[in-house]
Parts: structure tokens; sequence; C-alpha cells
């Protein structure tokens, strides 16, 4: 049934992924020990079969939606081409062209609405009420499947066992370690190596157990907790293999222009410092010129690690954060100034209109401390941001009016905006003038004034209060309900 395949989307599928899927799932896991039971290579090959398998029903899966989604969108296209050479004709001033009827425009809208309703509805657009079947004759499908299988040497997908790296990491155990292991492969040498192979945290507790439960009190309680040091140690040697093959670092290391920059890959962390390498070399390059221009040593691998954990986390956070808080005002009624991912770029990250006409500038704090006492972006940058804030506005109007000379702004922004604009030259004249005692007091009131409110959001964060100082400039901390939990300081 299904056609040549051109979409493969099965190769998209994550190796890591697909197994720890198969360790969550008591089918999955019945399915590997099965066909490791009636197969000579025993778990291994098991679990790469189930892979293959994935792989391969994905890909016909996708292939069958995307063919049948592409068939409408050609469908669609000539369908819309045809309304639109109908109005055209009549727009400029013609009856119907020849040979069309009045009811011949309705058929072509009521099969648009028809097709753009199967489009939203794949299954159903494909079989309906049916089964989703892949081929005529499913002995035909398996067979195919398992010679497709063969012809791969039993190698799925981009999963290849890093058997060398285990075998490694097996050498450089202590000796008591080695005979730990060996004594439970002697005895349970399947479920030895569920537990060495299980990908996610709670398939290996529960493979762990399984193992324990299995030697039944034939190992000492030392040589238990040596087998669990060990088991822990080839997961980890096992996933790290997985997760960086040799070839795969060189390719890496040789889009690397910096020797230093090299070096420190090469001898890395696989987590993260080689996965960025991969993945984005442009950021990893940028990343390595900031850390080397704050005094970062060239051969500081360590240090240089810290320094992208800690510059993810905290540019993770900052995204997470002011999306979060976008969607959880709920007083906001109309953005002006809606998230984006440049949080490190200067400036307020939300600005908007309440329902109740005031103008709200907030800035996140998803900080992991209680108490803030600085929010630059309201308080010393105040005027300048008020100002560019004000100017983004009136620019994106002035582009739409170029776009669409028809095109009528909506009241309350403008006059938002030039509440904005008066609110920065007020304050401005506010720094220059009076008492610095009582300043804090007197742009309070400016603002009040101008019905504009300077809010602290902490959506990722743990901020629920701030210091009097900035309560004087009349900032409060608004709720955004539940924090979003945030990661661990340590670990990978």
């Amino acid at each position: 049934m299904t056609g040549p395949r051109r979409f493969r989307a099965g190769r998209f599928l994550d190796a890591a992924a697909v197994h720890a899927a198969a360790d969550a799932n008591p089918r999955l896991r019945q399915f590997i020990r099965t066909v490791a039971a009636h197969s000579e290579a025993g778990e291994v090959r098991s679990r790469r079969l189930l892979e293959h398998l994935i792989r391969r029903v994905v890909d016909d899966v996708g292939d069958l939606h995307l063919g049948n989604a592409l068939n409408r969108l050609e469908r669609i296209a000539v369908l819309r081409d045809n309304i639109a050479a109908i109005l055209d004709h009549v727009l400029e001033g013609g009856t119907l062209p020849e040979g069309v009827r009045v009811a011949t425009l309705g058929e072509y809208f009521d099969q648009l609405n028809t097709e753009m309703r199967e489009l939203s509805r794949p299954r159903d657009g494909i079989v309906g009420d049916a089964p989703l079947r892949l081929a005529d004759d499913s002995a035909a499908y398996a067979d195919s499947l398992l010679r497709e299988f063969d012809a791969g040497g039993g190698a799925a997908g981009r999963h290849v066992e890093p058997a060398a790296i285990v075998g490694d990491a097996f050498r450089a155990m202590p000796a008591d370690r080695q005979a730990a292991l060996r004594r439970a492969a002697e005895l349970e040498p399947a479920a030895l190596w569920r537990a060495v192979a299980a990908e996610s945290e709670g398939g290996k507790r529960a493979a762990v157990a399984d193992l324990e439960t299995r030697l039944g009190g034939r190992l000492s309680p030392d040589e238990v907790t040596r087998l669990r040091a060990a088991v822990d140690d080839l997961g980890r040697a096992r996933s790290r293999g997985l997760q960086m093959s040799e070839a795969r670092l060189a390719d890496a290391l040789a889009r690397i222009g910096d020797p230093d920059l090299r070096a420190v890959v090469a001898g890395g962390d696989v987590w993260l410092t080689q996965q960025l390498a991969v993945h984005n070399p442009e950021a990893l390059t940028t990343l390595w010129r900031r850390f080397r221009d704050r005094g970062g040593r060239a051969d500081d691998g360590p240090g240089f690690r810290a320094y992208l954990r800690h510059d993810m986390v905290t540019y993770g956070r900052g995204v997470l954060g002011e999306y979060s808080a976008a969607f959880s005002v709920s007083s906001i009624e109309l953005f002006l100034k809606g998230p984006d991912a440049n949080v490190k770029v200067a400036g307020t990250d939300l600005v908007g209109i309440g329902h109740d006409g005031w103008v709200w500038l907030i800035d996140d704090k998803s900080h992991r401390a209680a108490s803030v006492g600085g929010v630059s972006a309201l308080t010393d940058n105040l005027v300048t941001n008020l100002r560019r804030d004000a100017a983004d506005f009136r620019d994106a109007i002035a582009r739409l009016h170029r776009d669409d000379p028809g095109f009528t702004p909506d009241p309350r922004i403008l006059d938002a905006i030039s509440r904005m604009e008066d609110a920065a030259a007020e304050i401005e004249r506010i720094n220059r003038r009076g008492s610095a005692a009582t300043r804090p007091a007197r742009i309070s009131a400016a603002l009040e004034a101008r019905r504009l409110r300077l809010r602290v959001s902490s959506a990722a964060g743990e901020v629920r209060e701030i210091t009097q100082a900035l309560r004087d400039l009349g900032l409060a901390v608004e709720s955004t309900g539940t924090p979003v939990p945030l990661p661990p300081t340590g670990g990978r």
C-alpha cells in the first residue's frame, strides 16, 4: 500500500529516546525479552530490531500522512486558483466567465472547505473509521522489514552499540567491581544487560531492582553494593558512547578553526561542550570568544563548561520566564511589546495595555533569590527605555501605514505611546531638579498621573518581594501563579 519512501521521518528519531520508551513500556520490554530469548545475539540484537521496527513504521506512517497532505495542498491550490480567477473576472467589472454558473462557485467553496477540514484531520482524511493499514499483506510487510534489517547488518538507524567504550570502562574499574560484574554475568546475563543498557533513570531503577531480585541473595551485600556501582559506571560509559562516536566528534573538531577551542572540545564534556560543537558550532564559537574576553584561560576546559552551563541555564530561564509571564498576566488585554528570545538585550521585557487602560511595563526577574534590589530597566534606564519603546511602536505603526495606506491604528495604542513619551520627559525633568530625597515619590506620582504601572514578574524564578527603595518608585511584584520549576544548580 505504501508508495516509494520520500520523507524518511524515522531518521529524525533519537536512539536514546526510542530505548527509553522501550524501557518504560511493559509490552515493549516483553518484546525485547522474547526476541532476545530466541536470538543468538541476545538482547543487543533485539533492541536494535525494536529500534528498526519503530523507525520503519514512523517512516511508512509519515509517508502516508505527508503524501496525503501534499495531495490535499495541491488540490487546495487548484481550487484557490479557480476561485480567484472567477472573482478577479467579476471584480474587474465582468459577469461570470463563460460556462461558469453561480452554483459552480459555491461548489468550489464547498470543496475548498472540505479539503481544509480534512487537512486538519489527517488520519480521518486518509482512512476515515477504517484501520490504518500500512500494507495489503502483513506477512509480506514483515518479511520486507526483516530483510531490510538483516541487509543492514542488524544496525538500526544511527544506533551502534559502543562496545569498545564499555569495554574500556570495565577495564578501568577496580578489581572488586569487575569481580561483582563477572559473577552477575554468570548468573543473570540478560538481566545484567538490561540494567546496564537502560536509557532512563526510572528504567535503570526498575532494571537494577529486577536484577537484584533475580540474583536472589547469591551475592553478598558488599558484592551487591559493588555491582550497583559497576552497573552505573558501565551505563554512563555506554550512554556517553551513544551520544558521541569518534567519527561524529572528529567531524565536529574539523569544523573548529581555533586550535585552543578545538583542544578544549576534544577533551571536554560529552553532554555539553561536545554536543554544542556538533549541533551549534556558531554558538560555541561565540560563547568561547566571550569566555576568553572575560579572562577565561585557553586551556581551562572545566571553566568553559561551567561558563556554558551557566549561560544556557540563565538564558533558557529568561526566555521561559518572559513567555510564561506574558501568558500569565491576565490583566493585560493588548501587548505592544511581547516576549522574545532576545533576553540579553537591554530594555523592558513586556509592555501592554490593561483592560482598564493603564500601561504596564514589566521586567521579568526569574532569579533564584526571593528578593530583588535592582531593576535597572525600570529605574536607572527607565527614561531611555520609555523613549526607545515608544519610538519602536511609532516605527511599527509607520511601517503598517506604508504597507497599507488605509490602516488605522487603535486609538488606545496612540494614547499609550503619548503617555509613555510624556512620562519620559517628566521623569527626566524630575531627575534634573528638586531634592533627591523626594525624587522617588515624585517619579511615582508622575507615573500614576499618566496611568503607567511598573511591575516585576518572576514566572521561572523565586522572586516574591522587592526592596523598599523600589516600592517607593511605584514598582510591585506581579504574581504569575505557580512558578515554573527550576533546574538543579549542579550536575549535567
